[in-house]
């Protein structure tokens, strides 16, 4: 950025006289002012003056400038407080209030700022702002000397462009009680080459805009309490900077008007058509007119101002373009002007001719957009102060919070150890909850002992429903109850009583499959969908191969084990399904519970990453564990000879032979009609009928031996697969739910607790992310709460929480 050679060689008052900052005989008020009684030292909120008032006052405030805003005690507490708030870099984490220049190029928004703050800033053709410029300006003690001192901070909008980082901008500083002009432009040119790595043009390798902000402070008796930031101005079309910067700008701009508390100035040129101008549509867009000031520039060089006064005075047909209040018309310095030029007289004799008086006296000319801005600024500090203290606490609580999660660099064996136990243990005492309180857990799949039971109630109801690969007869009748049945009917048969026919079919020919309603709701795997017929008719063709090793008969005792094996099949197969969905359900539940426990936010992932393996290695391991007891119980049951000390077997087979005795009584064969006497042929059928040896007899008596054996196998499998198996799957010690633990922790090598708790480039980078943003915060919550207490101390000021 170079410095027009017409511009004067003065420092910020007049080199040439005293070669130090400008110490005029009366402080001079940069950004307006008022008294202890003015509207916004009573409120947090600015109102422009009415009309009326502005009439009443007349030409009696012609000459006089108002008192600074900042110049009560309480007022300038919060003043600085805000200028370091904004240094110490919590620009972008906190709303903090600041005004804000916006515009076009070449809209006048450098001269404005000279006009400002008294800055020789270079304006004229060729010039422009390429990075954000803050000016903060502080009124020290009587006879105190003045002070410069220009940095370069932070950005405090994200960075759009993606240039390649640069810290040399942190290198940056300047320390003096002057500042010439010509020293201003080399400054200026020297920041932007060297220090901003500014390289104009088109092309891959230049840079045209930065988002550091230049930081310029100047501080002595007579200077004013204010703060105001230029931004680089929207550019119309891309020529000599490259698409993707112009585009930049534009973001740039946009997040610095969206800020809630930064109170906009959006500087158009007179000269030029509001319609062409795109700062004003953003504006509408992005910025709410009670934080927005428009400014008209250049009104020297309008030939019929008509239009321009029409919208700064709120009438005509343009009032709709107006901003809250009217606009603000000024009258810019130029290259032409001399070193003597007084821009205030200026704007007076130019704003106090027609038809520029036509618009209210509080919007002519800078020393009145001053005392507006520094009021608006005043109480827009004041409104936003308990909002920013609040905000302080609550970002540095977070920060803490996350910071400490990270955990220390962890040096030694036992700083690793502990940074595993301490996840491992908040693991624990969630997989705890899982069994023991499962109601204290919001999500479902957590809820692991509710997912289990239910889950076996389905295995119970699914092995009793198509456990058997063949039917049996009255599956679901009670031996005992059919026994009582039976003793009933025939009695009440023998007395007469009743024919019995209707309870006779009922009791000999029960309905061979068993009710809908018993059937389990989720079908597990079998062989089969459904049994492919009663288990009779294959105790039928089983006897008719096994009775060619016994003489006629007699009954292979090796058919019931046959039949055993063949009836209880689908065991093994059900209970792996069951097993199955018990670990799936587990894995769920324990994965989430890590995630929860060692999420990004408080573990490394690499922490993370090595449990999720330790996990899935106790999950295999555990289910290899299950499967393995389930197929060596089913090999033992099915290698194993027949045999039980159950005293329900005798019970319950003697009471289904007596039933088929008292039935084979109720159908004892008629004698031959005409004849009866006992002859040969009846006393074959009677034999036939009873004797045990009989082909139908021997069937059912099979049946009724496997039908038993095989009931109370059936218990006692599901006994164990539901106790056993399933329940020391889930709260085994070294399982996959309860598996990780202190004791698991205590257990682990050296080595181990190396690769588990060893550093990543991701913790590292982020603890010392948030050591930076806990300090930062920390230094912003101490200013604030200094703030807080010296104005509690001077008196209570409006807006300001004493809490």
């Amino acid at each position: 950025m170079t410095l027009p050679s017409a511009t004067s060689p003065r420092a910020f008052g007049s080199e040439r006289q005293i070669p130090r900052l400008s110490t005029p005989q009366r402080p001079r008020s940069y950004l307006g002012s008022q008294n202890g009684d003015s509207q916004a030292a009573e409120s947090a909120t600015y109102s422009p003056r009415s009309d009326k008032e502005d009439n009443a006052l007349g030409e009696e405030r012609h000459d006089v400038l108002p008192d600074n805003p900042f110049d009560s005690e309480s007022s300038r507490i919060l003043f600085d407080a805000i200028d370091r708030l904004q240094s110490c870099g919590v620009g972008q984490e906190l709303a903090i209030p600041q005004l804000v220049i916006v515009g076009g190029q070449s809209a006048g928004k450098s001269s404005l700022l000279q006009s400002l703050t008294d800055i020789p800033f270079p304006v004229g053709k060729g010039c422009c702002t390429r990075f954000a410029t803050r000016i903060v300006s502080r009124r020290t003690a009587p006879g105190s000397m003045n002070a410069v001192k220009i940095t370069i901070v932070d950005p405090e909008v994200t960075d759009i462009f993606g240039y390649p980082p640069d810290d040399a901008y942190r290198r940056y500083s300047y320390v003096s009680d002057r500042l010439g002009a010509e020293e201003f432009g080399e400054m200026m040119e020297n920041i932007s080459a060297s220090y901003m790595g500014i390289k104009p043009g088109q092309g891959s390798h230049t840079k045209n805009f930065a988002t550091q902000v230049l930081r310029i402070e100047l501080s002595g008796p007579s200077r004013s309490h204010f703060s105001i930031l230029d931004v680089p101005g929207i550019i119309a079309y891309p020529r000599h900077v490259n698409e993707y910067e112009l585009h930049g700008v534009k973001k740039m701009v946009e997040e610095y008007m969206k800020e809630p508390a930064n109170i906009v100035i959006c500087v158009a040129a007179a000269t030029a058509d509001l319609e062409t101008q795109e700062i004003f549509n953003m504006a509408a867009n992005l910025v709410d007119k009670k934080r927005l000031v428009g400014v008209f520039t250049k009104c020297d060089r309008l030939e019929s101002p008509t239009e321009v006064v029409e919208i700064a005075s709120e009438g005509g047909e343009d009032s709709e373009k107006s901003m809250q209040g009217g606009w603000f018309v000024v009258r810019n310095r130029s290259e032409l002007d001399d070193d003597d030029f007084d821009v205030k007289e200026a704007e007076r004799k130019l704003f106090d001719q027609p038809p520029w008086n036509k618009i209210r006296r509080e919007r002519r000319g800078s020393s009145a957009l001053q005392e507006h801005l520094g009021n608006l600024l005043c109480a827009q500090i004041r409104g936003n102060f308990p909002v920013i203290q609040e905000s302080v606490r609550s970002l540095l609580s977070d920060a803490e919070s996350s910071r400490r999660a990270l955990g220390d660099p962890r040096p030694s064996h036992s700083l690793r150890q502990q940074y595993i136990r301490d996840v491992v243990e908040r693991y624990h005492a969630t997989a705890v909850k899982t069994l023991k309180s499962p109601g204290s857990l919001s999500d479902e799949a957590l809820r692991v002992r509710g997912l289990v039971r239910e889950a076996n109630e389905l295995f119970t109801a699914e092995m009793h429903n198509r456990g058997h690969t063949h039917l049996f007869e009255d599956p679901d009748a009670d031996p005992m109850t059919q026994l009582a049945d039976a003793v009933e009917f025939y009695a009440a048969r023998i007395a007469g009583k009743t024919t019995g026919t209707k309870h006779e079919r009922d009791v000999t020919s029960p309905p061979l499959t068993p009710p809908e309603k018993n059937r389990a709701a989720t079908q597990f795997p079998t062989s089969q969908k459904s049994p492919i017929k009663p288990l009779v008719e294959e105790i039928g063709e089983q006897l008719r191969i096994w009775q060619t090793t016994e003489l006629p008969g007699l009954v292979n005792t090796e058919v019931i084990q046959v039949l055993y094996r063949k009836q209880s099949e689908n065991w093994q197969r059900i209970a792996e399904y069951h097993i199955d969905c018990i670990a799936n359900d587990i894995e769920t539940a324990s994965n989430w519970i890590l995630e929860d426990a060692c999420s990004p936010a408080c573990c490394s992932s690499i922490l993370y990453q090595e449990l999720s393996r330790v996990l899935t290695q106790l999950q295999q391991q555990a289910k290899k564990k299950a499967v393995d007891e389930l197929k060596e119980y089913c090999r033992r049951e099915r290698a194993s000879h027949l045999q039980t000390t159950d005293v329900r077997f005798e019970k319950r087979l003697q009471a289904l032979r007596t039933v088929r005795l008292l039935n084979s009584l109720g159908s004892i064969p008629p004698f031959t009609p005409g004849n009866n006497n006992l002859n040969i042929d009846h006393a074959k059928r009677l034999f036939r009928h009873f004797h045990h040896s009989s082909e139908n007899n021997m069937i059912y008596d099979v049946h009724d031996v496997v039908k038993v054996y095989y009931q109370l196998s059936l218990e006692a499998f599901i006994r164990y697969i539901t106790n056993d198996i399933v329940e020391d799957f889930i709260s085994y010690s070294e399982g996959p739910l309860m598996g990780l633990s202190t004791d698991w922790v205590l257990k682990l090598s050296e080595e181990d607790v190396e690769k588990l708790a060893r550093e990543d480039e991701e913790t590292m980078h982020k603890r010392a992310h948030y050591d930076r943003i806990v300090e930062k915060l920390k230094t912003a919550h101490e200013i604030a709460e200094n703030a807080r207490i010296q104005t509690r101390s001077v008196g209570h000021v409006s807006g300001v929480s004493a809490a």
